[in-house]
């Protein structure tokens, strides 16, 4: 039951998904050519040094941290894009959008209320959505990015050890941005309303980590951003996900989930 109520899910919306992830794709196998294109971790550090240093903070790029990190640190700052987060943020809240609240304004899910279906089984088929789609995305960057390693050859060395660690990362951030939309959705009624919530508080989330860099004041709300936990340079470089970020991650992600059925669990949805 839960299995095909995944497959009608994943299925609704489905070329937009597939839009998502061959943007995500796309962007990530280009990235090695723009690294070979500027002479490898040599020539980056060179182009980084005449740019201003108030640049260089905001792009958190730095001739000593190409020195020290070579093309794995610039192939890092791929993940931490906008146009990357936004591609793959999309996608999980426009899933969990529509799985929930979606389905209540238009009377889908009392529909499905009105059969013999448990609801932990139509909750349970919304964490399976999110977990599926925060691996697909997670694991397709990565891969996309090997390519485009292989393609392009930058001066170099990028290990696919620090590759699968990226890809850990990724689908760690993407279940805990898919758990809070997920636990927004099961109070809401209204899939724009998710999408507000949950822009809102992400776009923040990222300013606050972007820019704390630059002004001092916004430092001590750092750690309340999801964005300061997904740490891409020490993952990729160390080649290994951060203990910290597993723990918030996975924990964040799961108290949502909790947080989201105990709502679905007592709310009452009228036919």
């Amino acid at each position: 039951m839960v299995a095909a109520m995944l497959t009608r899910l994943l299925r609704q919306g489905l070329a937009g998904t597939l839009f998502l992830l061959a943007g995500v794709l796309l962007f990530q196998f280009v990235y090695p050519f723009i690294a070979d294109s500027m002479g490898g971790a040599s020539g980056l550090e060179n182009l980084v040094s005449q740019l201003p240093p108030a640049m260089q903070a905001l792009a958190q790029l730095s001739p000593e941290f190409l020195a020290m990190t070579g093309i794995a640190g610039f192939i890092s700052r791929a993940y931490d894009h906008p146009v990357y987060l936004i591609l793959s943020i999309a996608a999980m809240v426009a899933f969990t959008g529509r799985a929930i609240a979606g389905e209540v304004g238009s009377g889908t899910l009392a529909l499905s209320l009105s059969r013999p279906i448990s609801r932990w089984s139509i909750f349970a088929a919304r964490i399976a959505g999110v977990a599926v789609l925060a691996a697909v995305f997670g694991i397709a960057g990565p891969v996309a990015t090997w390519l485009g390693l292989q393609a392009a050859q930058p001066a170099g060395e990028v290990t696919l050890s620090q590759l699968v660690a990226m890809a850990l990362l990724g689908a760690l951030f993407l279940w805990t941005v898919g758990g809070l939309a997920l636990m927004m959705s099961a109070v809401s009624s209204s899939t724009g309303r998710v999408v507000g919530w949950a822009t809102g508080y992400l776009v923040v989330a990222y300013f606050v980590d972007v820019f704390a860099e630059l002004w001092s004041i916004l430092e001590p709300a750092r750690p309340l951003s999801l964005f300061w936990y997904f740490d891409t340079t020490d993952t990729m470089v160390d080649g290994r996900v951060p203990t910290m970020s597993i723990l918030v991650f996975g924990g964040v992600g799961l108290l949502a989930m909790v947080l989201g059925w105990l709502e679905f669990r007592r709310r009452d949805f009228v036919v």
